[in-house]
């Protein structure tokens, strides 16, 4: 972002503290004894003050303000300065500060004099004598280390921290331009106004501009705000940067949207007139040469700057998208993809520096892409990969508390907008503390966004500014989504990732490609290991705990594998067949310990193996009368255990332990895919005809017609329950409504005692998470093309989903 716009933000920011104000007083010829008629010529700076005592209180109960205690410049402010603490002010009084070179400034106390304003017949360690030059005397005051002059003008008290100020106002020396005097008059309630000269500013090392004239901002603070509004003149007579906008209507400012929320700063810039703010701007900087339109702002409202981490990015948001990537077409090739947003090459890097500087200097536009109405030109393909990401995440300024609260002081259409994210404040700052090192120690971290805005109206434009802490009666979200990583493999993904813990309790990603290779991926993004497998995986792995090691199990067509964290056969696996396995892995664990059960199905056969890959042999369910549906699965009501094996036929077969009959059905049913559950002591089937079907442990069947579509799911862990009925999600009855589309069926995730349901909209590519109580996590939805796997991890709770078609990315929570 080019300077002019850090400088300027930081002039109108920190007006209270920026400026440092020593004391002083003097008496000389009659004037009008109007305060303006004092103000010193030059002055950078002019406070308007109703209450000066209750001012240098609010100042010192202000948490942003107060951040400065330890600098010369605040104790102006506040009672810490010898001087102007003794001054008692019963009426409207002035601050000026005059900038006498490049680290020193001079102030210019004015008000009206009463016989209490400045009494120092108690003060200790004080000096005060009467100087006189060219026949017109005043006064120099010390106490301890600070002096001061002073002047009594026609009832009028002035006090400078500059003798020359002082010597010049009595020789009369205090004329002052029109649109300083426009700007002085105009009408206000506030206790605390600042009149700001504009000055010319450096953009870049070489070239300084001029932005605006004067502006008159009234200036309101509390422990956690900081917030100014007032007006800006620029002036015809010389080239003005404000002026640009003129005849042009301030657009809506949609630059949040796309702001990755761990950006340092960005600038936004609207009109409704593409030619005639390039003309303008060619008159600004003096360019004779004819305008060279390229067709590509015609359709364009917003264009700007945002500043990553390492690198800028150059945006526009156009009002046609259509017609816009039609302007582009003849200056892009295509590069790549990413998440199914192309990327492409643009030819033309140095045309928003050549047409909108110094608004936008780079010369970096290598890359552009497109996120709905958003064009969006890069340095590099990282940049724009990690832009993409935080804007399909929602990962962008829009979606914190911060920029929530920060926005109800800001209109929602604006000519210029300046934001600054992170407390990023200090490079704004720095011209002003040359010689204080103590302000580099300042942390703004509680300051996350200050914004600043322009909306030009006739001559002159509106200008709000906001700045707030996080905390007190701010918002702060303690819950955010991340994104830790997306690893690409080499092939296109088979199935959805898994999440696995390892014994330490870090988590690990399992994931298979289509040439059925297997992936091992720690939380880092680091692919540990791989592993050719003879076919696709069925359904699921299954995580089990062998001899205190963790160990993952599953089938696929031809094989029954156990494998350890390193990617090594336990000993005696694989375990290969002739026959095909026609469903997933089952594993029992009836007691807890480790005694594992695994369970393979071969059509009507049902194998099971112990954990040395041995066939249990006291299993007496050996086949079934037709083909298994499902796969059998372990329920335990009370003290008793039961497995479920649901067959093709219809018939239910409730057994015990050792594949005995327990419960007896009478009843057939045609299953679902979703599998049998139990709810409430009772075993649930949900047929291919939306009927609830309930046996009790006696075998008695109650049925249910339910009332929802063809694409019903069901499915419950402990306590929670979740269905998905279209777009209807509810959990433990509490309906959370999705917007339409398609979704992946809902899971259920038990982290730290609490329940999580996540589903994915597979058309937008949107993951969700939501609790037990059917509230959305914040920071969801993110971006994702699967079912999502969630898994507590060391230290946070990570969720891993696929991304696009051969990638896995992992979000931690």
């Amino acid at each position: 972002m080019g300077k002019i716009n850090r400088n300027l933000f930081a002039v109108l920011l920190f007006i209270p503290i920026l400026l440092g104000v020593f004391a002083s007083c003097d008496n000389s010829p009659s004037k009008t004894g109007t305060l303006m008629d004092f103000v010193p010529e030059n002055a950078a700076v002019v406070f308007k003050i109703s209450n000066f005592e209750n001012l240098q209180a609010d100042m010192e109960n202000s948490a942003l303000l107060s951040k400065f205690e330890n600098t010369e410049i605040y104790s102006y402010f506040t009672k810490k300065d010898k001087i102007l603490k003794n001054l008692h002010p019963t009426s409207q009084s002035l601050l000026s500060i005059n900038k006498v070179n490049d680290s020193v400034s001079a102030y210019t106390f004015i008000t009206k004099h009463t016989d209490k304003l400045f009494q120092l017949d108690s003060v200790k360690n004080k000096s005060v004598e009467t100087l006189t030059l060219d026949k017109k005397s005043f006064q120099r005051v010390s106490i301890d280390e600070n002096t001061a002059y002073s002047t009594i003008i026609d009832s009028v008290l002035v006090v400078s921290s500059s003798q020359q100020i002082i010597q010049d106002i009595l020789n009369g020396k205090t004329e002052h331009d029109a649109t300083f005097k426009k700007v002085f008059n105009l009408p206000s309630s506030n206790d605390f106004t600042a009149l700001l000269r504009g000055k010319k500013e450096a953009i870049n090392d070489s070239t300084k501009i001029n932005f605006t004239s004067w502006s008159a901002l009234d200036i309101t603070f509390s422990s956690e705000n900081f917030t100014a509004t007032g007006i800006s003149m620029a002036t015809d007579t010389i080239p003005q940067l404000l002026n640009i906008f003129e005849g042009q209507i301030p657009q809506q400012n949609d630059v949040a949207l796309l702001i990755p929320s761990d950006a340092k700063s960005a600038l936004s810039f609207t009109f409704n007139d593409a030619e005639s703010i390039q003309e303008k701007i060619r008159h600004y900087k003096g360019d004779t040469k004819p305008i060279q339109t390229t067709g590509i702002f015609g359709s364009v409202s917003e264009a700007g700057i945002i500043e990553l981490k390492q690198e800028s990015a150059i945006f526009i948001k156009s009002i046609d998208a259509l017609l816009t990537s039609d302007a582009l077409a003849r200056f892009v090739t295509s590069k790549s993809s990413f998440r199914e947003v192309d990327i492409k090459s643009f030819s033309e890097p140095k045309l928003f520096r050549e047409t909108f500087s110094p608004l936008i200097n780079s010369e970096k536009a290598n890359y552009v892409f497109q996120l709905d109405n958003f064009f969006v030109f890069t340095e590099s393909e990282i940049s724009a990969q990690q832009i993409i990401s935080d804007y399909q995440n929602n990962n962008t300024l829009k979606n914190t508390s911060y920029f929530e609260n920060t926005i109800v002081d800001l209109s929602t259409a604006s000519s210029l907008l300046v934001l600054k994210l992170q407390g990023e404040l200090s490079e704004s700052l720095s011209m002003f503390f040359q010689n204080d090192n103590t302000f580099k120690n300042i942390s703004f971290e509680k300051f996350p966004l200050a914004a600043l805005q322009f909306s030009y109206d006739r001559n002159f434009a509106h200008v709000t500014l906001s700045c707030k802490e996080v905390g007190g009666n701010v918002k702060k979200s303690t819950e955010k989504v991340s994104e830790k990583f997306n690893v690409k493999l080499e092939n296109t993904i088979l199935n959805a990732p898994k999440l696995v813990k390892t014994k330490n309790g870090e988590s690990k990603i399992v994931v298979q490609d289509i040439t059925n290779k297997l992936y091992f991926i720690s939380e880092s993004g680091k692919i540990l290991w791989t592993k050719n497998l003879d076919s696709a995986i069925l359904g699921e792995v299954e995580e089990v705990s062998i001899s205190g090691n963790k160990h993952i199990a599953f089938t696929t067509k031809n094989a029954f594998y156990l494998l350890d964290r390193n990617g090594k056969d336990s000993k005696s696996f694989p375990i290969k067949f002739k026959d095909d396995v026609t469903q997933p892995l089952s594993v029992f664990d009836y007691d807890n310990n480790g005694n594992y059960r695994f369970v393979v199905i071969q059509d009507k056969e049902v194998l099971m193996y112990d954990k040395n890959a041995k066939v249990v042999t006291g299993f007496g369910f050996k086949k079934a009368k037709s083909s298994i549906v499902q796969s059998p699965i372990h329920i335990r009501m009370g003290s008793k255990d039961y497995i479920v094996i649901a067959e093709e036929n219809g018939s239910l077969n409730i057994l015990s332990r050792v594949g005995k009959s327990r419960v007896s059905v009478s009843k057939k049913f045609n299953f679902s895919n979703i599998p049998i559950a139990e709810e409430d002591n009772t075993f649930v089937v949900i047929t291919k005809e939306n009927t609830k079907e309930r046996i009790s442990q006696d075998g008695k069947v109650s049925s249910l017609k339910l009332d929802v579509g063809a694409n019903y799911w069901f499915t419950i862990s402990g306590n929670t329950k979740a269905t998905l009925d279209d777009n209807l999600l509810r959990i433990n009855g509490k309906l959370a409504e999705l917007p339409l589309g398609i979704y992946t069926q809902p899971q259920l995730y038990k982290i730290n005692r609490s329940y999580y349901t996540t589903i994915t909209e597979t058309q937008e590519k949107k993951v969700y998470v939501f609790d037990e109580n059917g509230k959305l996590q914040n920071g969801f939805p993110v971006y994702g093309t699967s079912e999502a796997s969630l898994s507590q991890g060391k230290r946070t709770t990570n969720l891993v989903v696929k991304g696009d078609a051969d990638s896995v990315i992992m979000y931690s929570m």
